[in-house]
């Protein structure tokens, strides 16, 4: 673990050595993972496929008003807008205020597995859970400037990819407001183009493995109880995904800050703490 830690921190890694650290530090943190899905994705999936199901019947619904739109009184057609934008936000703020307890959770026990240090995974989420509030607060400023922004496409996808630290920035780095969004496109910045490529093999690994799973979950047919299993296993990806992102904004932030700035150590009297215990020994 020392030689991965020494590497992690001294220079800019390579793709391909993040996903083979991430990959390591993944089966190190399983027990995490394993607790977190059960823990925190399980209600997730449950609440996300209620939520899918409600946005069905409203799409379904939205369908028939717009085909017979003339039939319709604009206090009908307005209820059923009002519910689709509702049952959006719902979708929405599931990600963006709960996904990320479980990414945190993930990442502090990535860094001190990292560091050889002791992992207790109950500790890891009820760490997680008292970033709550700080979530909220980012994930909605982040969560409504991506969304206008990708009205135009291009800078929403320019923003995305600028603030995609921007968890980790709070979870590890204990950041602030703003300070989270401004520290993850400080970590992206000169390197854009390798945070975007990096994103995409993240992306395109978790499509493949989710299409693996999918095939899994065939045989058990197509059910409300399927879904919320094959849901809740899709976040066994997004723990390797978790593992090798914080080993990318472990490698950025040592090479801001260098190695030192990074690591938790215990706190070492210093120089001047010690000297009234010397003259105390002297005046013996």
């Amino acid at each position: 673990m020392k030689e991965m830690k020494d590497l992690v921190y001294s220079r800019e890694l390579r793709l391909g050595e993040i996903l083979t650290i991430g990959f390591r530090l993944f089966l190190e943190n399983i027990r995490t993972i394993l607790l977190g899905m059960l823990v925190i994705c399980l209600p997730m999936s449950i609440l996300l496929n209620l939520i899918q199901n409600r946005m069905v019947d409203t799409n379904t619904l939205m369908n028939t008003i717009l085909e017979a739109r003339a039939m319709v009184s604009d206090e009908e057609f307005m209820q059923a807008f009002r519910r689709m934008l509702t049952e959006n936000f719902m979708l929405v703020a599931v990600s963006v205020f709960l996904e990320p307890i479980f990414t945190i959770a993930v990442a502090k026990g990535v860094k001190r597995r990292l560091e050889n240090r002791p992992v207790s995974p109950g500790k890891m989420f009820g760490d997680a859970l008292l970033l709550e509030g700080r979530i909220v607060a980012v994930g909605f400023v982040y969560a409504v400037l991506v969304f206008l922004g990708s009205m135009i496409l291009i800078p929403g996808i320019i923003m995305a990819v600028n603030w995609c630290f921007y968890i980790y920035c709070i979870g590890i780095c204990d950041r602030k407001g703003m300070d989270a969004l401004r520290h993850s496109r400080d970590l992206v910045h000169g390197r854009w183009w390798k945070t975007l490529g990096f994103l995409a093999v993240l992306f395109f690994t978790s499509v493949f493995w989710n299409y693996l799973l999918q095939f899994l979950f065939l045989p058990f047919g197509d059910s409300f109880i399927v879904n919320i299993l094959y849901t809740t296993a899709t976040y066994l990806t997004n723990g390797f995904i978790v593992c090798a992102t914080t080993v990318l904004f472990l490698n950025r932030e040592s090479g801001l800050f260098g190695m030192a700035d990074l690591e938790e150590k215990e706190q070492v009297p210093t120089e001047e703490e010690e000297l009234p215990k010397e003259d105390e020994n002297k005046s013996e």
